[in-house]
């Protein structure tokens, strides 16, 4: 079995970071092999500002990490992209096209 089926449904953390001060909880939704991007989706909204978040997109900001990385160590040094509820996408969920700036920081994902 693939590992990135092996990763979807998996929880996770979003450790504390720039953005938000403290652990931020999920759940793996998507993955997308070829940019080994995850998609997360928070186990309770996060509220910021005028924004309601859902969701976080997760980017490896090493070349050497990847899925690999994230399932052997349980964590991955990432770019975190918050996604507003408004602007998610199912049927595109790595879509970050209309980014901007704002809600993002460097973090860590750790699987729980």
């Amino acid at each position: 079995m693939e590992i990135t089926n092996l990763l979807i449904g998996r929880s996770v953390t979003i450790r504390a970071n720039d953005f938000v001060d403290v652990p931020t909880c999920g759940c793996i939704r998507f993955i997308d092999a070829m940019t080994n991007t995850v998609v997360i989706e928070l186990d309770a909204p996060l509220k910021v500002g005028n924004f309601r978040y859902e969701w976080a997109i997760a980017s490896p900001r090493l070349e050497r990490d990847d899925m690999d990385t994230l399932s052997k160590t349980g964590v991955l040094g990432c770019g975190i992209t918050w996604v507003p509820s408004i602007r998610f996408n199912r049927n595109a969920p790595f879509d970050l096209s209309w980014w901007r700036g704002g809600a993002a920081a460097i973090s860590d994902v750790v699987l729980d």
